[in-house]
């Protein structure tokens, strides 16, 4: 049956903690039993009682009053299944706690017991909400508090943890048989070493054991620290115990791994130091701490590797499909750790994996046309170094290149689109600049600067640099062709007019600013005409230049007669690969 809606005095008298007018409604029911019960019982629309509510509220005579009054309104749960006593210990009022502490041994250990919907009891919401001094009356009534766990999976102990709360760590370790567990398979350990070394340390002490233990992805307390770049902490951890370094997750990665693939190198030197053997450890796929860092881009653990002895064996070690730390560096385009790679002669480049592909055959599948540039200088590096195709035909080289498919249809489109914008924009300029003329107009209606030559250099340009634009707009109506060489030819063709229609703006721009200035100031004009006119420059430098440097490196080696034949391939891969 539904419990009856509060008694608005009731409700009242809760919210102030007036306990006269508590007693006075008890007394004008006193003769009728069933009356009072149900008007104490009365509940708000979320079936939160008037002891919830001055057990919130902290109103200590109130709740005494009305608890002694109708006992039962101490196991009464509202529509979140909370009872007083969570809330009570959410809010941290330890005088309340302590009265309903006071209560008959079987009306107290339900109530103890009692959990609302998240499966929490009142311990959990007092480790929760940090109430130490509510968590210390609740273990020492009932230490087998410390035992239960949410529907989260997180006992008190490792909540206080994680909340990093020395003091209730304490008291829930000292409750005999507290659990440990917590989300995920975790532990209190593992939540320790990302929060606290004093709590790590008193863990450790009472359970030693607890540095094995491992998560639902077979993670250890050390996994987690080794992440969090903690060297004291993992330092701790090993001097427990230093095999655990040598424990791996569900995917085979080691501490070790971790801090490789997090870029921790005083973390790498300490977990060596301590167990020299996990250098050789590798995960599910084969993969040693160097292919786990050049996944991550970690460039410093790279340097490390290339100056550490002890490492140095693992920069040409393959994993179980055959790529070594440079395989993976290409597959994974990390140029920058390519190139550091390249730069150690020790580092084997022509090493094949299971596919029997080399580095260098990997630079050419990975030549797309979103990387050519700087994928091509990764191949001309590898030429220089001495790297080879695998045996077969070069001139099959070119055609492992991936075919024209959807993704490129996309970028045609994104092109085209990006294109048809500016061309739009140049057309709407080029077009108001032709009536809005500098100097104005004189009396007659004729342009007041007609005859000067730069009015009609800008006039000229200012044409040209309209009707470019129109014809590439109309160009680039073609690009939406489902024949890829007329898409190819059309955005071309559009690309080459834009260039042309840009150039006439900044001639225009250039002497209708000069024929503006010319005769108050001619060395403005002239500095204009300099300024304007060096956007050319700045293409060259920002576009061309990158390209020209990749070609003369590439030219290099052929006057070198640095392996002619991959050479001539690989300038026929760029030239494909580049050629819209």
């Amino acid at each position: 049956r539904e419990r009856e809606c509060m008694e608005p005095t009731l409700l009242r008298a809760a919210k102030t903690g007036d306990v006269q007018q508590l007693l006075q409604l008890i007394e004008a029911h006193q003769s009728d039993g069933r009356e009072m019960k149900r008007i104490l019982l009365g509940t708000t629309p979320e079936k939160n009682t008037a002891l919830h509510i001055a057990a919130k509220l902290g109103h200590v005579d109130f709740a005494m009053s009305i608890a002694h009054a109708e006992a039962s309104l101490l196991v009464q749960q509202n529509s979140r299944g909370d009872s007083p006593l969570h809330w009570a210990a959410r809010a941290g009022h330890d005088s309340i706690v302590s009265i309903f502490l006071s209560f008959p041994i079987d009306i107290k250990v339900e109530l103890l017991e009692l959990r609302n919907r998240w499966q929490n009891t009142a311990l959990h919401e007092a480790v929760l909400n940090d109430c130490v001094g509510v968590v210390e009356k609740l273990t020492a009534e009932h230490p087998a508090l410390a035992s239960l766990v949410n529907n989260a999976g997180a006992s008190p102990l490792y909540l206080a943890a994680d909340r990093n709360s020395p003091h209730m760590v304490e008291m829930l370790l000292g409750c005999g048989g507290a659990s440990h567990a917590g989300p995920n398979g975790q532990t209190a350990l593992h939540a320790a070493v990302l929060r606290s070394h004093v709590i790590t340390k008193m863990i450790l002490k009472k359970s030693p054991n607890a540095l094995q233990e491992v998560d639902s992805t077979g993670s250890t307390p050390l996994h987690y620290a080794a992440s969090n770049g903690d060297v004291t902490m993992v330092e701790r951890l090993l001097n427990q115990d230093p095999s655990v370094a040598s424990l791996k997750d569900n995917d085979g990665l080691s501490a070790l791994h971790v801090a490789a693939s997090m870029g921790h190198l005083d973390l790498i030197k300490l977990l060596i130091k301590h167990n020299s053997e996990s250098i050789e450890l590798v995960d599910r796929g084969g993969r040693n701490l160097l292919h786990v860092a050049i996944e991550k881009k970690r460039v410093n653990v790279v340097k490390f590797a290339l100056s550490m002895s002890e490492l140095f064996d693992l920069v040409n070690e393959q994993d179980y499909e055959g790529n070594t730390p440079l395989h993976t560096a290409i597959i994974n385009r990390n140029w920058k750790i390519v190139h550091i790679l390249l730069g150690d002669k020790r580092v084997k480049t022509d090493i094949m994996n299971n596919k029997y592909l080399t580095p260098l055959d990997l630079a050419t599948l990975n030549t797309e046309q979103g990387v050519a540039l700087r994928m091509h200088k990764i191949m001309v590096e590898l030429v220089g170094l001495g790297s080879r195709f695998s045996p077969g035909r070069l001139d099959k080289v070119v055609t492992k290149l991936p075919s024209d498919g959807e993704e490129d249809a996309s970028r045609f489109r994104a092109l085209a689109n990006s294109l048809a914008i500016v061309a739009v924009l140049i057309t709407t300029v080029t077009f108001a600049a032709a009536f809005t003329l500098p100097g104005g107009y004189s009396g007659r209606g004729m342009a007041v600067l007609g005859r000067r030559w730069a009015f009609r250099v800008f006039l000229t340009s200012d044409a040209a640099a309209m009707v470019s634009s129109i014809v590439a707009a109309y160009a680039l109506i073609h690009t939406g062709s489902q024949d890829h060489d007329v898409r190819l030819h059309s955005l071309g063709v559009a690309t080459k007019l834009i260039w042309v229609a840009l150039g006439g703006m900044v001639v225009a721009f250039a002497t209708g600013a000069y024929v503006s200035v010319e005769s108050e100031s001619l060395w403005l004009g002239v500095l204009i005409c300099l300024v304007a006119c060096s956007a050319p420059l700045l293409v060259w430098l920002t576009t061309y230049w990158p390209v020209a440097e990749t070609v003369g490196a590439t030219l290099n080696i052929l006057r070198n007669g640095k392996i002619h034949g991959a050479a001539v391939a690989i300038s026929q891969t760029f030239e494909r690969a580049s050629c819209w």
